[in-house]
């Protein structure tokens, strides 16, 4: 899927051994279609555990993937942060019933998302709207037939998380 949006450029700040900060040069962040209608772009992960004085959490970052399969859910103790856009759904289509283990915190940036538990209950997410999600069995929808969605979901791998351990719902 061809994103609607911009493509995502972003700037990460840096210490110096004498503590000043500055910026990195800004990159744009790599990004892969998830289906169809949907594309994922990989902001930034972090290990489990981090010196930032060393800054592992950089050096981390600079070996993850930047072409598909791009980093996506964290294992247990790392974090993970992505943009999602979803194309315009004029079918309605729903989202693929999927849960990770981890805790994310999801902001709609623009649009509007139906998030659907797999106990029945729906949301309509609008932008700016947040959601903290804890392992839930869930699907993601743009509810909107005509214009795009974007949000930004950052992920905490919880007991049990793998790197982009995703399950999904037995069918039948």
């Amino acid at each position: 899927m061809a994103s609607s949006f911009p493509p995502v450029t972003h700037h990460i700040t840096a210490n110096a051994k004498d503590g000043t900060s500055s910026f990195l040069p800004a990159a744009t962040a790599p990004s892969q279609p998830l289906g169809p209608s949907a594309q994922m772009t990989y902001l930034y992960s972090t290990p489990a555990s981090f010196d930032l004085s060393a800054s592992e959490d950089l050096t981390y970052h600079q070996t993850a993937p930047t072409s598909p399969p791009l980093r996506s859910f964290p294992p247990t103790g790392a974090t993970g942060a992505v943009i999602m856009d979803y194309a315009p759904n004029p079918e309605g289509a729903e989202g693929l019933m999927h849960r990770t283990q981890t805790v994310d915190y999801v902001c709609v940036l623009e649009g509007e998302l139906e998030l659907t538990l797999d106990g029945g209950e729906k949301k309509v997410l609008k932008k700016g709207e947040i959601v903290l999600q804890r392992a839930a069995l869930h699907s993601w929808r743009n509810a909107s037939k005509t214009e795009p969605a974007r949000m930004i979901a950052i992920a905490v791998g919880g007991v049990g998380a793998v790197e982009g351990g995703m399950e999904y719902p037995k069918q039948g």
